[in-house]
């Protein structure tokens, strides 16, 4: 039986973890054929050691006295331009798993390889819009979106069971659901990335916190299966059970219900809806026998519904929203500004750039590019 070969970009972190637990258990049947990271030399080293791998990628440009690590019995790819060039013939499965838009050339040229790619970054598929689609079409290329909520909106849609009217995901309320929001006036980065369900990275945690996670994924959503923007809900449910529903003209709803755990969408990349491993178990009911579901409360969390104005505005809104995110996040973390400022300030820098530029229906990748200068050299703090 043939091996399938993967490529992980973005395997030093939490979705790259969860994908070498999984290769783990089967490595009779999947070999990694290489492994990225942006950072995490040491931590990639000591990955490729006990996976065999041949091929490493990373950036020199963030890791000091990189020549000091033993190479010599690797193939190195030693900046990101050159990331591509580690996926060959031989490869069947790519896990994009690269955080942010420093990725976005990369995941360009991947939507373009007619490889099955298991995707786990929300903020290029926003960024590259309409076009993200039409290119995976065109060149035949395989997304299983890998986000617990778009993983069953995609498993869900796959069994055709009629026509649907919308497809309303969930959201867990992040760690400060039940925080009155004069409290989080003055809550911490610390505080932020203490999600109550997910163990996931500073950034993303953050996100959750601030509802943004949803209103990117409520964009994401859309452009993943060519939504219309009336076609998309969202609502806060804390158990993380059910991650998305899909609501039928008939009346009728269907949910995939499954424990918070990367690995079963992971999972279902390399062996099908079907067949997960035996190693994790089904949900049994009788431990969950209250079910919470609650609107998202827009006053506490004006992170969802700015992002239902900016996915009607389209064009170059989607990109300005997630990108000044980016940046206001970082500085949050930093403590430069407060954790209600981060989404209040979105709104305000979005509606300076808008003020002074115009919008570009269809962006193009130079577009993209002219926008974070301009935003990097005009952004507006309050001070």
């Amino acid at each position: 039986m043939k091996k399938i070969n993967v490529v992980i970009y973005g395997a030093t972190g939490s979705i790259g973890r969860s994908t070498l637990s999984i290769i783990s258990k089967n490595l009779d049947k999947i070999n990694i054929e290489g492994i990225t990271c942006n950072k995490n030399i040491l931590k990639l080293l000591k990955i490729a050691k006990s996976y065999n791998v041949k091929k490493i990628g990373f950036n020199e440009k963030t890791i000091n006295n990189f020549n000091k690590f033993n190479l010599n019995k690797y193939e190195v790819f030693n900046d990101g331009g050159k990331f591509y060039s580690i996926i060959s013939k031989k490869t069947d499965v790519i896990i994009f798993a690269a955080s942010g838009l420093s990725s976005l050339d990369l995941l360009l040229k991947i939507l373009k390889s007619g490889k099955i790619v298991g995707l786990a970054n929300k903020e290029c598929i926003i960024t590259l819009g309409k076009k993200f689609i039409s290119l995976s079409r065109k060149f035949k290329t395989k997304i299983i979106p890998l986000d617990s909520e778009h993983n069953s909106i995609y498993h869900l849609l796959s069994q055709n069971l009629g026509k649907y009217k919308s497809i309303t995901i969930t959201a867990t309320g992040g760690p400060f659901l039940y925080y009155k929001k004069n409290k989080l006036r003055s809550v911490t980065p610390q505080q932020a990335i203490r999600h109550p369900v997910w163990n996931m990275g500073s950034k993303i945690s953050i996100d959750s916190a601030t509802m943004m996670n949803k209103a990117l994924e409520i964009i994401e959503a859309k452009y993943l299966f060519n939504l219309k923007n009336n076609q998309i809900n969202a609502i806060i449910h804390p158990q993380a059970i059910i991650h998305a529903l899909i609501n039928y003209e008939n009346g009728i709803s269907t949910a995939v219900l499954n424990k918070p755990d990367m690995r079963i969408p992971i999972s279902s990349l390399f062996f099908g809806f079907n067949k997960y491993s035996n190693a994790y178990r089904g949900i049994e009911l009788n431990n969950y026998y209250n079910f919470e579901f609650m609107p998202i409360d827009k006053n506490k969390f004006p992170a969802v519904e700015l992002g239902y104005q900016v996915m009607k505005v389209g064009g170059l809104a989607p990109h300005i929203f997630n990108y000044l995110n980016e940046i206001l996040v970082n500085l949050f973390i930093k403590k430069r500004i407060k954790f209600l400022d981060i989404v209040k300030l979105n709104e305000v820098n979005m509606d300076r750039f808008f003020g002074k530029n115009s919008n570009i229906a269809n962006p193009k990748l130079n577009d993209i590019k002219n926008i974070n200068n301009w935003i990097d050299n005009n952004l507006y703090l309050g001070n």
